[in-house]
């Protein structure tokens, strides 16, 4: 698993540089937002989700939103920790790092940046009551497919590009739901994704450098 994983962190990748990157993105994205400067592009994607309602993307976007919640995606990971984890330190260690830091950090932004949920077009359900930006749906379900998806890799296994796939499928559904459903700005979900892509930074240079001694 150890050799496999050096493999997937491929040496000489430049961590702190991608990392760098990546808080520098979400700073600049942070105060585009704050500022109203991404406004218009906001509005335009929400109208255009807007339009798309039926009786049946009402039902399936209700539904599958639930997926990136933490009522789901808690008992999954303790699932991946006492049935894979357990034997596999290094990628328990990564999963962990990467899914609570995600966690941890998307609300504490959500608190100190207070951004009001958007209010274009009414909900098709009630409006969250925590802040909007970041999105936690879309930081803790695009963490969770991050690590799984690096353990299917790391796995080998014969179906791995199969649950990749779906991993991708359903997180990219996730995002789409939370614009859909009316419950956050498109950005607010950039804005998640780029912090669970800071922490798999995060995460995989603390394996790597683990690897490394």
């Amino acid at each position: 698993m150890a050799d496999h994983l050096k493999c997937i962190l491929y040496q000489g990748c430049n961590f702190p540089l991608l990392l760098g990157g990546l808080i520098t993105a979400f700073i600049l994205l942070s105060l585009a937002t704050q500022n109203g400067y991404l406004l218009r592009f906001d509005q335009s994607i929400l109208t255009s989700f807007h339009h798309l309602r039926t009786p049946w993307l009402d039902h399936y976007f209700s539904a599958i939103t639930w997926l990136g919640s933490l009522w789901i995606l808690i008992p999954l990971y303790l699932i991946y920790m006492f049935f894979y984890g357990i034997e596999n330190p290094a990628m328990a260690k990564m999963f962990t790092i990467l899914f609570w830091g995600s966690v941890i950090t998307t609300y504490a932004l959500k608190y100190l940046l207070e951004r009001k949920r958007p209010h274009f077009f009414g909900p098709i359900h009630e409006l969250p009551l925590d802040p909007s930006f970041p999105s936690a749906h879309s930081a803790q379900i695009a963490a969770f497919a991050i690590g799984i998806g690096i353990t299917f890799y790391a796995s080998s296994t014969p179906y791995q590009n199969g649950a990749i796939t779906l991993l991708a499928f359903v997180s990219l559904s996730i995002f789409a739901s939370r614009m859909y459903l009316q419950v956050h700005f498109p950005t607010d979900i950039l804005g998640g994704i780029i912090v669970a892509l800071s922490w798999a930074a995060i995460a995989l240079w603390g394996v790597y450098s683990g690897v490394q001694r």
